[in-house]
């Protein structure tokens, strides 16, 4: 009995000896080499490309909404402004907010705020903002962002004017973090992490206020909006075509090569369409042909450059036979060197400065003040085309490209056709431009303003639709349907109560656009 006493009390001396010491216990099943929590600068290069690569896969089915693309077959559905039923097609930018960003960005933006890195903070603050915008803008209601990256089997959804508002107040508090100067704030560090600005706390402050501006600018239906707030944005957004953002994209292997590149060969089926062609073609403005255009758009064999509308079979005649986007009428491939921004290396623009000239030429048209419109309209159009030229490679071999030169530029900028006076600038001239200068990339800011102004064609000139899908019941489309693996397969009763559950929740109007 004796020793058995004894050895109870060394049993319990041990037990709690452990206890007071399990924290040390805890250290030794550490893993170096494979830690639980990851440092931010390794997060952030999957973050950035995410955000590229969920707009491009997306911008294949958004891109025939905007008529900036068409199919070489007749009656696609997304020609036909529909939707594939049970599929993800459209589901990428979902999956991009809420999976391939999600979780990574939250944990980014703890362990630098634990590590008092307040630029890291702030520059995940303000991705996450432009990622709720983004998703808002493509597909209206989200899960509730109290709910979003919890252990819950259900998600609830909120409403797309909650969502607007939690990217006000995201982008703000970016701007806050980004300007503190207590912290452990080093650009050098955050560069190896950050492959959009290399660290520069000023550059993601600019970005912050690009996203408010667009936030704020795509509420013009609304008794609230403010066009004085909307030009304050801007002015503290880019500044100059060295702020553009870009996703970098080097080409080292297919994984590393741009979506829209022809290694990759994802747009072998995509034609121009013959409205973007008519923007540029002197169609809409008055004769005057866009220089940007033998850049951006492609000839066929015969020089002649045509447009394919929308839901129609595209031509095979060799001569007159319109090329797919990388100037070629084969499948891509690394030898392929592709065009402008369908390119294996070509950087993919998030934000320009250009768009940023053209929401504020809207907002000052819309004020009344021409004049600013006017400087901020003309300033938009040279940023596009210096954009062009930046991400043109020239090249004599067919499809040829050359740099848009300084006097094409010029008499471009003073021809009364494009350029007009204040007193007869239009809507019209801020919208089409801006459509021609988002070409290639900005297919979402293009589709929300046309929601915005509800495809009227007496703003979009010469715009035409085709058939439209048997689900439309006649109306156009005006949101993407959540994505369906996510969605549809294990959270249908949350869909239920939002009425996406019917075959023509495609086509109801969003909040941003209503009055």
């Amino acid at each position: 009995m004796k020793n058995i006493t004894k050895y109870i009390a060394v049993s319990m001396v041990a037990l709690l000896s452990t206890a007071c010491n399990r924290d040390e216990i805890a250290d030794v099943n550490i893993n170096p080499s494979f830690p639980t929590v990851t440092e931010p600068i390794y997060l952030l290069p999957n973050i950035q490309a995410s955000m590229a690569v969920g707009l491009q896969f997306d911008s294949r089915f958004l891109g025939k909404y905007t008529q900036y693309f068409s199919h070489t077959s007749a009656n696609y559905i997304f020609d036909q402004y529909g939707y594939i039923a049970n599929s993800d097609s459209g589901g990428e930018i979902w999956k991009m907010a809420y999976y391939s960003i999600g979780l990574n960005l939250t944990q980014a933006q703890e362990v630098a705020n634990k590590n008092q890195r307040y630029d890291i903070v702030g520059l995940s603050k303000a991705i996450r903002a432009w990622t709720w915008q983004v998703s808002t803008d493509y597909h209206s209601n989200l899960i509730k962002f109290d709910q979003a990256f919890t252990s819950r089997l259900t998600f609830d959804y909120g409403t797309q004017e909650e969502a607007y508002t939690e990217v006000v107040r995201l982008a703000k508090e970016a701007i806050v973090d980004l300007e503190r100067t207590d912290g452990k704030s080093d650009a050098s560090y955050t560069a190896k992490g950050d492959l959009i600005y290399g660290g520069d706390k000023a550059k993601w402050t600019k970005f912050a206020y690009g996203v408010l501006a667009r936030n704020s600018n795509n509420l013009i239906n609304k008794a609230t909006y403010s066009p004085d707030k909307v030009i304050e944005y801007v002015n503290k957004s880019l500044s100059s075509i060295n702020d553009d953002c870009y996703v970098k994209f080097t080409a080292t292997s297919t994984s590393d090569a741009n979506f829209y590149g022809p290694s990759r060969n994802n747009l072998n089926s995509f034609r121009q369409s013959d409205f973007i062609l008519r923007a540029m073609d002197g169609t809409v403005f008055g004769g005057t042909v866009d220089p940007r255009m033998p850049n951006v758009l492609q000839p066929s064999a015969d020089g002649v450059f045509r447009g394919n509308p929308l839901s129609t079979t595209a031509g095979t005649v060799a001569a007159t036979r319109i090329p797919n986007l990388w100037g070629t009428t084969g499948s891509g491939n690394s030898t392929i060197p592709g065009r402008y921004l369908f390119r294996d290396k070509a950087d993919f623009p998030l934000m320009t400065y250009a768009e940023l000239q053209f929401i504020k030429a809207e907002a000052a048209f819309i004020k009344g003040d021409k004049i600013m419109a006017l400087d901020a309209y003309k300033k938009g159009i040279e940023a596009s085309i210096d954009m062009v030229n930046r991400n043109t490679v020239v090249s004599t071999v067919a499809p040829t490209a050359a740099l848009i030169t300084a006097s094409q530029k010029a008499t471009f900028l003073s021809d009364v056709n494009i350029v007009p006076t204040a007193a007869n600038l239009t809507i019209k001239h801020i919208m089409m431009q801006k459509y021609v200068a988002l070409f290639g990339y900005g297919y979402l800011e293009t589709w929300t303003d046309m929601r915005k102004y509800h495809y009227d064609p007496l703003v979009y000139e010469t715009i035409a639709f085709p058939t439209l899908a048997p689900d439309n019941n006649g109306k156009l489309a005006y949101r993407v349907r959540p994505r369906f693996n996510s969605e549809y397969v294990w959270n249908f009763a949350a869909l239920e109560a939002i009425g996406a559950d019917k075959p023509s929740y495609h086509t109801e109007e969003m909040w941003f656009s209503q009055p």
